[in-house]
């Protein structure tokens, strides 16, 4: 089965000014889902960036392939998937299941 990749970037950590630049974006929040048929996993973490040299992008003009450009040059993207497949493939074959006592009356918890 093919597993789709799906990144969002829920926040962004800037600089108010910096170097008489509004809006400077020092941290990217971001997740990396995975699905896989019914299983979906997740990885969130945090970049950081470098000085927008030479080219600075306003924050409005920022674009979801811009900042996944950002973020895919400094973590370990292969890495994060690698993982994410991991989940996946612990989801679909479970070492173990956690069930009630075959007594317990799960309607009265």
């Amino acid at each position: 089965m093919t597993t789709t990749y799906t990144w969002t970037f829920p926040a962004f950590d800037t600089a108010p000014l910096e170097d008489g630049v509004a809006n400077v974006v020092k941290v990217v929040h971001w997740r990396l889902s995975a699905t896989d048929g019914d299983n979906t996993a997740e990885s969130y973490g945090t970049a950081s960036m470098e000085p927008p040299e030479p080219v600075f992008t306003a924050f409005e003009d920022l674009t979801k392939e811009t900042v996944e450009g950002w973020v895919a040059a400094v973590i370990d993207v292969d890495a994060v998937k690698a993982t994410l497949v991991a989940q996946l493939d612990a989801l679909a074959n479970p070492v173990s299941v956690t069930r009630p006592a075959p007594w317990a009356n799960i309607d009265s918890v």
